[in-house]
């Protein structure tokens, strides 16, 4: 083989080498766009479900409270409720003793005699 023979070879051996690594450096930035755009997705969806987060704990931060003055505004009531039924015990009792007293009147005459 001739100098000229081998240079060729190695030429063209060169060119194979260059075009494979331009392929595997092309293949290589398709990969590393692609991982690239993977990771953007991730981070914007971390960053939504952050978001969404946040949001549930403000309205579950509200729940609570209106669950606390739900409970406040329930026991204000309940504690007017049993005022009011002592009320109106002590009002029927005394209804009930002005209606004897005067079922009691009506037995009786105008002068304190019964009346037939």
């Amino acid at each position: 083989m001739t100098p000229e023979h081998r240079l060729d070879r190695v030429e063209r051996i060169l060119t194979l080498f260059v075009n494979a690594g331009r392929r595997t450096r092309g293949e290589w930035r398709t990969r590393s766009r692609e991982q690239d755009d993977k990771i953007n997705i991730l981070i914007q969806s971390q960053m939504e479900w952050r978001e969404r987060s946040r949001e549930q704990d403000d309205n579950i931060n509200i729940l609570i409270q209106s669950q606390m003055e739900t409970t406040e505004q329930i026991k204000a009531m309940a504690a007017r409720h049993d005022k009011d039924i002592v009320e109106l015990r002590e009002a029927q009792k005394l209804t009930d003793k002005a209606l004897r007293a005067f079922i009691n009147s009506l037995h009786k005459g105008r002068n304190g005699e019964s009346s037939n």
